[in-house]
């Protein structure tokens, strides 16, 4: 059986949403039985449903659950969405494609309950949702106790999905850890419209020190595949948490073995590909976009369509009573993150102004991802000052763009306030100094640019230069910028200041990929850089100066205009 998948971007959302608003859904909701035991799939039972096709609605990596400024986004508008949506489609399919738990500024005070309970609002109603499924993202694992990630699987009301994370074992030769009981599966088979729809998830890495091993997504998705459509799937979609040349590897490698449809996260941005006649489909971090595919097979042949539908402003509103949780949700972690704070802060604390914006900072994930950016310089060059007494002084800095996670450019004129940096800053960022030979760098700037579609392992610099050609994929022009700017030679001895997560193998972290770098280079300890850069903003803020970086030429892509600083 062949699928012809069909694709249409979504720019005009009041259309969509007035022509659902026009069509009265008739029928109950399919329900499913659940699996008596988290290795099993789900046995499915159909209750009476419209047969109006099958609609899937996904989104992916979500952080927040408010809005982002500029009115976009946000759990609230998700709830309007899947409200519309079911008044054509009553059985329509949910799905989550991982990373919701962590990491944010609310994780870190409530571990990702707050996540839980706003996907246990989606549906607005008590009791478990039939229709929502859920992939573990890599960042599910962030918290090395296991009790915190099965404490929140068990709050769900929806199942979550996994067919390649396995557990290590004890003495007894049981695993570490155990799924809720029927609250994870490795697959299952929904009613959708007239279809029987199969759902597997798959997961990148999975680095915690109770995960055993996660297996080849690839091979995972092969045996998922076969075991839904023998077990009666009409058509299987793979709901994956994987990198975008994984997910297309995995389409090419399977070809009719493989699902017929991927829905995935992990990038953070709106991508899609076709392998063939099958399609992998991704929407923005933060519901800022989602992903609806409508499925039909009533010719005889599959046919999958697909839309983005923008979540922003009046065309895609909030709902008003997810709204209020979510606002009743942020007041009542500020005065509990105020409070905490030493000494205790006054009510309203995390709106303190730190400064001003005299230029657009730019920190959305797709531009400093990919691209040298002008805030990322600024809190680098921070890095590279922040260690005045060191007996070597540093030369050069690098940091991971995904440990800079705020996710949206402040415009100029913007109050930055303590919410923002605390954003920005969802992970402790200690400082290290190191010393490396310029072979070495070249290893690390050869990391920064691998798999160049939006990574967090992508560096911001400081100190040095050099040219990324994306088509050649290369690195080159090392350049040790100052005075007297110099080629860096491979025996050269550079002293650069790093994290230490880039620097110490960890289960949990395995340092986002630069193991070329270990502790042995280590030459001194530093401060945390949320610390250095409140510092440097509370330096402006009395000089009465806004913070208007602009972009140096260090980072030098062949692919856009400007300066450059490599030789």
């Amino acid at each position: 059986m062949k699928a012809r998948i069909r694709d249409r971007a979504r720019t005009h959302v009041p259309a969509l949403l007035l022509g659902l608003a026009l069509v009265s859904g008739c029928g109950a909701p399919a329900t499913e039985t659940p699996a008596k035991h988290p290795d099993e799939p789900a046995t499915t039972t159909t209750t009476t449903a419209a047969k109006a096709g099958c609609a899937v609605l996904s989104i992916n990596d979500t952080y927040r659950i408010e809005s982002l400024p500029r009115d976009r986004g946000g759990m609230a508008r998700v709830r309007t969405l899947r409200k519309e949506l079911e008044k054509k489609h009553p059985d329509l399919v949910v799905l989550h494609a991982g990373d919701l738990l962590f990491p944010s500024l609310l994780s870190n005070m409530y571990k990702g309950r707050q996540m839980i309970d706003a996907m246990n609002r989606l549906d607005g109603r008590e009791g478990r949702d039939e229709r929502l499924f859920v992939v573990l993202g890599n960042h599910e694992f962030d918290k090395e106790d296991p009790n915190v990630l099965t404490a929140r699987l068990g709050e769900s009301e929806f199942r979550w999905l996994s067919s390649n994370v396995h557990f290590k074992v004890n003495e007894q030769n049981k695993p570490a850890v155990t799924w809720p009981e029927g609250k994870v599966l490795p697959r299952t088979i929904v009613p959708c419209g007239a279809l029987k729809v199969g759902i597997f998830g798959v997961t990148i890495g999975a680095n915690a020190p109770y995960v055993a091993s996660v297996h080849d997504p690839i091979e995972a998705a092969r045996a998922q595949t076969a075991a839904l459509r023998n077990e009666g799937a009409d058509v299987v979609v793979g709901l994956t948490h994987l990198s975008m040349t994984t997910d297309h590897a995995l389409l090419k490698r399977l070809g009719a073995e493989g699902p017929d449809v991927l829905v995935g996260g992990h990038e953070h941005q709106q991508q899609k590909a076709m392998v063939g006649n099958r399609g992998i489909y991704k929407a923005d971090a933060d519901a800022v976009s989602a992903n609806v595919l409508t499925i039909d097979r009533s010719s005889g042949n599959l046919r999958i369509s697909h839309e983005w539908v923008p979540l922003e402003g009046a065309a895609v509103p909030e709902d008003p009573e997810m709204k209020a949780w979510v606002d009743a949700t942020l007041r009542k972690h500020e005065e509990e993150y105020c409070a905490q704070q030493t000494p205790p802060a006054g009510a309203g604390c995390l709106g303190e102004v730190l400064g001003t914006a005299g230029e657009e900072l730019a920190a959305e994930e797709l531009e400093i991802r990919r691209f040298e950016t002008n805030f990322g310089d600024w809190i680098l060059d921070l890095a590279l000052g922040a260690f005045p007494d060191a007996k070597k002084r540093p030369e050069v800095a690098f940091v991971n763009s995904g440990s800079l996670r705020l996710g949206l450019n402040l415009p100029k004129g913007e109050p930055i306030t303590r919410r923002r940096i605390e954003e920005l800053f969802a992970y402790p960022a200690e400082l290290r100094l190191l010393e490396i030979t310029g072979d070495t760098l070249q290893k690390v700037v050869n990391r920064s640019i691998e798999d160049w579609t939006g990574q967090g392992h992508f560096l911001q610099i400081a100190g040095f230069a050099f040219e990324h050609d994306p088509a050649k994929k290369t690195a080159s022009k090392l350049t040790l910028l100052g005075d007297k700017p110099r080629t860096i030679g491979p025996k050269d001895v550079i002293y650069a200041v790093t994290t230490a997560y880039l620097v110490t193998p960890s289960v949990k972290g395995n340092q986002d990929g630069y193991t070329m770098l270990n502790p042995a280079m280590v030459v001194a300890k530093g401060p945390d850089l949320k610390q250095v850069v409140l510092d440097a903003l509370a330096a402006l803020k009395k000089q009465g100066k806004p913070l208007a970086p602009k972009v140096d030429g260090r980072i030098c892509n062949t692919e856009r205009k400007g300066v450059c600083r490599a030789l």
